[in-house]
């Protein structure tokens, strides 16, 4: 459905953040078998449940707890369906369901992770339920999972929130290095190895932030990306409003959250104006005075500085800082040859009013704190947690980020969720803000959990008595070839780098007249995937020629030996590739065209990339195309300017290549045929990152790129 929503969402900002565990299926000896399906056993059962579609080797334990394969009861799969007792919510960012099930006949109790099941509701037809959905304009992929909330929380609101991006922009531009991070333990799937990210030497994947955080997957940051990964309980409410509200917010609230945490029972000294607070009580008074959910900053305290408060923003005891607190890692960032938490001490210690800094007190920084996310975000409208993650819907979008950490919305929600009974869950209309994204794949995007070799590369790409454009280069994936009318078909070879890394796309291609594409796709052992693409041109059939000046008994006076129509220039023709190069950086049309000598009736003229012909005063500019026809206006040779340097075809080289270059590099953008070309600055058949630096030389006048 193509309908426009828009609520207008703002900033976000960058800091690293604790994540999850996930827990890993495996068969093992000496563990039982399960009977399925499953028969309800007891009356005090709340619910059904069922693992989701896809789903093996998932342990069901005797305590909710990851840490130990002693509390292993069985292993099951996809096929497996259980009574649900209780939802069980740990120190860490999963929650479980107390289940019953039967086993080798006998009816058992355990513990399985909420994250890979589904609780059963059944949903009743419900035509206004429906109506109000095709008036929000969610799509179809959306609407199971919200009728099954629907049917379990009749009062929630669902507001679909159309943010007017492409999804495939929204993933390039959260793919950045450093924007979206995972911590270094993750399995090998969760983690980039994109140029940048990861070592092929050493096997080490390049520490990005502080505690071991390096950049997430694609793959990874699609999932954390789709919001329909989310619309389960406790998921949701990375959709629900951070906004302060005390008809729903409480003290009581509030004790769920930290039960099991370092500020339960906590002996900090929290007082504040001549009061002491518990960290209840002051959370209540930070979100009264800031405007922010009290829920939210409890979360986002733990999140930032774990359960147990390991976190050295609140030791008071960070040398150099003694007595300097920073809850809620505000400034925290690895940079300066300082450590994130040294920078976020140093961010604590600067004198502001307005913050309440120097954050010399717990409290100044629990109450200044929780101002700066008010102001920088709520105020502002980005007030789900998903939104403070991904700025997606700012006038200046993905860079106002609160924290880098791509699941840590995930992680939150499960936190924030717990601030709320079962009762209150039930008899409140709580606001869940969701996105919606522009061509957003038909299928929704999958948590990768492939572990293992991540490595994809080929060491070696060929075709058969062929030379491709550009030379093979492990990174470089897209290359070139044109063949001549009598090649029906082409064979290729491709070796990749890893024995264990899986190749398909190569052999015999028979060939079209024209456009050939041909994908090789490498799959990693962790099942990530990197594709190589070449581009065949096979000519068309040449027709037997005429003679130029056939003999006419109508017009006897026809010369017998015309003069062949003809050109030629001082400038660099590529006759295999079809380029012509040499021009200097901001000649016009008419200082090309005086250097194109014709004879023979000829005439020379330029288009520009689109096809319409350009004037005098013109700059010439990478893609603009010089046609030779002869006295009947028939084309007789045609060459695609390239100017070195000028990657985006505006006749310019200007900051705007250089970005191009860059997304280039980091897999971020495509650069094909003369675009390729142009962005090959210094001549070597590829582009790299000696590339850039000669094309940042030439808009420092350090030195100008040669034209040949």
């Amino acid at each position: 459905m193509n309908k426009s929503k828009t609520n207008i969402l703002s900033f976000k900002r960058i800091t690293a953040a604790f994540l999850l565990l996930i827990m890993i299926g495996f068969t093992a000896a000496g563990i039982g078998s399960y009977l399925a399906p499953v028969s309800v056993k007891a009356e005090n059962a709340v619910a059904t449940g069922h693992v989701n579609a896809g789903v093996s080797g998932l342990r069901v334990r005797t305590e909710p707890d990851t840490s130990t394969s002693d509390n292993i009861i069985t292993v099951v799969d996809d096929s497996f369906t259980f009574d649900i007792y209780d939802t069980v919510y740990t120190s860490d960012t999963y929650y479980w369901y107390r289940i019953g099930f039967y086993l080798n006949g006998s009816y058992t109790y355990g513990y399985i992770s909420g994250e890979f099941t589904t609780k059963d509701v059944s949903y009743s037809e419900d035509s206004d339920f429906e109506a109000y959905l095709d008036e929000q304009g969610f799509p179809d992929s959306y609407k199971d999972a919200l009728r099954q909330l629907h049917a379990q929380y009749p009062k929630w609101v669902f507001v679909a929130d159309y943010v007017n991006k492409d999804w495939n922009e929204v993933v390039e531009n959260q793919n950045v290095l450093g924007r979206s991070l995972i911590y270094g333990s993750a399995k090998s799937s969760w983690k980039s190895i994109d140029p940048g990210c990861y070592d092929w030497n050493t096997g080490s994947w390049a520490e990005l932030d502080s505690g071991g955080w390096v950049q997430a997957s694609k793959e990874l940051l699609e999932y954390a990306l789709d919001p329909r990964n989310f619309l389960t309980e406790p998921y949701v409410f990375m959709f629900e409003s951070l906004a302060y509200n005390a008809a729903l917010q409480t003290e009581d609230g509030l004790d769920q959250i930290i039960a099991g945490t370092f500020m339960e029972n906590s002996d900090h000294d929290l007082s504040y104006n001549g009061q002491n607070y518990t960290y209840s009580s002051a959370l209540m008074l930070a979100g009264r005075e800031s405007g922010v959910s009290p829920y939210h900053l409890a979360t986002r305290i733990i999140q930032e500085q774990g359960s147990s408060g390991y976190g050295g923003s609140i030791s008071g005891t960070v040398p150099g800082y003694n007595g300097f607190y920073n809850y809620y890692n505000q400034g925290a960032a690895l940079g300066g040859g300082n450590s994130a938490v040294t920078n976020g001490m140093i961010y604590a210690s600067r004198e502001d009013a307005s913050t309440l800094r120097p954050w010399n007190t717990r409290m100044k920084s629990i109450i200044g704190g929780a101002g700066l996310i008010g102001s920088g975000y709520i105020d502002r409208g980005q007030n789900t947690i998903y939104y403070e993650k991904f700025d997606v819907v700012s006038d200046s979008p993905y860079w106002h980020q609160y924290m880098t950490n791509v699941l840590a919305p995930r992680s939150e929600a499960s936190k924030a969720s717990n601030a709320y009974s079962a009762r209150s869950k039930q008899d409140t209309g709580l606001v869940f803000t969701i996105p919606v994204y522009d061509n957003m794949p038909d299928e929704v995007c999958p948590l990768p959990d492939g572990d293992g070799d991540p490595n994809n590369l080929l060491s070696d790409l060929s075709v058969d008595n062929f030379k491709l454009t550009p030379t093979f280069g492990s990174y470089t994936t897209e290359y070139g070839l044109i063949v001549e009318y009598s090649v029906d078909s082409v064979t290729i070879n491709a070796s990749a780098i890893s024995d264990s890394a899986n190749i398909q796309g190569t052999g015999i291609h028979s060939l079209e007249t024209g456009d050939n594409n041909i994908e090789i796709t490498v799959t990693a052992q962790n099942g990530s995937q990197r594709k190589y693409y070449i581009n065949v041109v096979r000519k068309e059939a040449e027709l037997p020629s005429e003679p130029d000046n056939p003999e006419d008994p109508e017009n006897p006076e026809t010369p017998e030996n015309p003069e062949t129509p003809s050109f030629s220039t001082g400038y660099r023709l590529d006759k295999e590739r079809g380029f012509i190069s040499g021009i200097t950086v901001g000649d016009n049309i008419s200082t090309v065209l005086s250097s194109i000598n014709t004879s023979g009736g000829a005439s020379s003229a330029v288009y520009d990339k689109n096809g319409g012909r350009k004037n005098d005063g013109d700059i010439i500019a990478t893609g603009d195309r010089l046609v030779i026809t002869d006295s009947t206006g028939k084309e007789i040779a045609g060459y695609t300017f390239v100017v070195y340097g000028d990657i985006d075809g505006n006749g310019d080289i200007d900051i705007r290549d250089a970005a191009i270059m860059v997304n280039y590099l980091y897999n971020i953008e495509r650069l094909e045929n003369v675009y390729y070309e142009a962005g090959d600055v210094n001549h070597d058949g590829n582009i790299k990152i000696i590339d850039l630096a000669v094309l940042i030389n030439h808009l420092y006048r350090v030195e100008n790129i040669s034209q040949k």
